[in-house]
């Protein structure tokens, strides 16, 4: 699965929106939605673990449900 759908999902799940989750790993809105729509494949390893940290899940958990298929 893609990172962006992945992404999507937990936002989903936590019920955040892309803004929400910008303010709270300190980066633009603009890279959240790159990352959403595509524009940009996969985060740096460093912005992928604050992600990860915002969602309240591991960057562990993210990486498996990014190779599922």
């Amino acid at each position: 699965m893609e990172y962006r759908y992945v992404l999507a999902f937990y936002l989903d799940k936590k019920d955040m929106s892309p803004a929400e989750l910008a303010s709270k790993i300190g980066s633009p809105r603009s890279t959240i939605s790159a990352l959403l729509s595509g524009r940009a494949k996969e985060p740096t390893l460093g912005k992928a673990k604050a992600i990860a940290d915002a969602l309240g899940v591991s960057l562990d958990e993210m990486a498996k449900k990014t190779f599922e298929e």
